[in-house]
């Protein structure tokens, strides 16, 4: 008969073991440390875009092989809205707005930059699962509409269109950007990369992403707040308008009315 304290140690050593080698695929592993230049941009009147750096480090287990096994891609991306894409057709010669799509979740910037291309640096369906690269991003299930404001089922094909429309119009206003090569290497282990925000982004919350890539899989990723807000009077009257828009509505029309009864006492003294 087996003793019962040796039957204890018999089901404590496959635990013990596996937590042996938990611990060393741990201590194996590579690591992030990252941060950003600055968690918040204050746009003003005078605003003409800024850039953002992100810089970090690979606490690697084996830094000699970076060269050949790791890979850093940066994503900001945010804030997500409902946009609406539209298609035009010719109607009795005509050119009108003849569908259109609405997605529910479109990022109003989405920036990445890497230190290779990303088809180099992992697979489809990985850069597909972590979302990396704007085409790979998910914007929300679409809901389409005929010309009559119908609902409509569009084939994928079709919507594919309109993503890439939406793509390319975003990529025309310097809002979506992408930089193979962005994210350069100082040394063995330190990093750094440089991303534009032009004038016209959107406020609100942003996510900075930093994703290690080694051997095509991502072994760590760390993301960090970025908040893009309105500043001084810029800021008073974009909150005003957005929060009490009835009161905003007043004193815009006050103001005009003043402003058109001090030109028209101008006029007359001259």
């Amino acid at each position: 008969m087996t003793s019962r304290p040796h039957h204890i140690a018999v089901l404590l050593v496959p635990i013990v073991l596996a937590a042996c080698l938990f611990a060393a695929a741990r201590a194996k592993a590579d690591q992030l440390v990252t941060d950003l230049s600055s968690h918040k941009i204050s746009i003003h009147s005078n605003f003409t875009g800024t850039q953002i750096l992100l810089f970090g480090a690979v606490e690697a287990n084996a830094p000699e092989t970076r060269g050949l096994a790791r890979d850093i891609v940066v994503v900001v991306s945010g804030p997500q809205r409902p946009m609406t894409v539209r298609r035009k057709a010719r109607v009795a010669g005509i050119w009108v707005n003849h569908d259109s799509i609405t997605f529910p979740r479109v990022p109003g910037y989405y920036a990445v930059a890497s230190t290779r291309p990303l088809e180099v640096t992992a697979g489809a369906d990985v850069l597909k699962r972590e979302q990396i690269g704007v085409e790979n991003v998910d914007l929300g299930p679409p809901s389409a509409q005929a010309m009559d404001g119908s609902a409509e089922v569009l084939p994928s094909e079709e919507v594919q269109a309109f993503v890439k429309a939406l793509i390319r119009n975003k990529k025309r206003e310097r809002l979506y950007i992408s930089d193979p090569g962005g994210v350069t290497f100082l040394g063995q282990t330190l990093f750094r990369a440089t991303l534009e925000i032009p004038a016209t982004v959107p406020v609100g919350l942003y996510t900075a992403t930093v994703y290690l890539i080694r051997d095509g899989e991502v072994v760590d990723a760390i993301a960090s707040p970025l908040y893009i807000d309105k500043g001084g009077l810029e800021r008073f009257i974009y909150r005003l308008a957005h929060t009490r828009p009835l009161f905003y509505g007043l004193i815009a029309v006050i103001g005009a009315a003043l402003a058109g009864w001090l030109a028209s006492a101008v006029l007359r003294e001259r």
